[in-house]
């Protein structure tokens, strides 16, 4: 299970890099496919709809995000899960922030300069509200999709998982923020960082419990797989 996870999360970080090359070498079926879906996807816009969607989409915004990350990592250590819960923010803190930060500076792209509903002064490669969706939302949902049994609740939380990382992806390029490719790309390297944090945290996990057994801490975490 382990090495599934890590091949998966290589699988979609090599999506992120064949989707970065595009964005950065400028190909021309990139530039298609974004203004083909913006048009797509800007053709609904109303008023009212822009303004329910300019609020809705800040559940993937910074401070939503932190303070639902801090209430996990709360939440795990007063239930004694301490690998666990440094585990959940570290990744979060990883991915969602550093790497995500260092992405949008190295590559540069500038945001879409078309039908702009609201406007955002940081660079617009990666999708940072994709990433953060996919960091918390998905990552949250995969790991209790591993701990539950029953194939109901697999597939109720799955699917609710699913709607708020696509309900944030199509609301940026909505609010004309940022081009498909962002958000495609943000989704795959959210994608890759979950599967191979969950990757790492299922190998490391045995070692790291005998080390705090010796310590006489005891520690709760859960392992996700067999």
């Amino acid at each position: 299970m382990i090495k599934k996870f890590g091949f998966t999360g290589i699988i979609f970080l090599i999506l992120y890099s064949v989707i970065t090359w595009g964005v950065v070498a400028d190909f021309e079926w990139v530039q298609r496919f974004d203004y083909a879906l913006i048009a797509l996807i800007q053709g609904w816009v109303t008023e009212s709809g822009a303004g329910f969607v300019s609020v809705a989409t800040d559940i993937a915004a910074f401070l939503p995000v932190f303070i639902l990350t801090l209430a996990v990592v709360l939440g795990l250590l007063i239930k004694k899960m301490y690998i666990a819960a440094l585990w959940f923010g570290l990744t979060i803190l990883t991915f969602a922030s550093f790497f995500m930060d260092a992405m949008k500076a190295i590559i540069g792209r500038e945001r879409p300069e078309l039908m702009v509903i609201t406007t955002e002064t940081s660079m617009s490669y990666p999708s940072g509200h994709s990433i953060a969706s996919v960091m918390l939302y998905g990552f949250v949902g995969l790991i209790l999709i591993l701990l539950v049994k029953k194939l109901w609740q697999k597939i109720i939380i799955g699917s609710i998982a699913g709607i708020i990382i696509l309900f944030v992806m199509t609301s940026r390029i909505y609010l004309g923020v940022h081009y498909p490719s962002d958000t495609i790309g943000g989704m795959t390297f959210g994608m890759a960082g979950i599967f191979i944090s969950i990757s790492l945290y299922q190998l490391a996990l045995p070692g790291l419990k005998n080390w705090m057994h010796r310590m006489n801490w005891r520690d709760k975490s859960p392992e996700l797989s067999k």
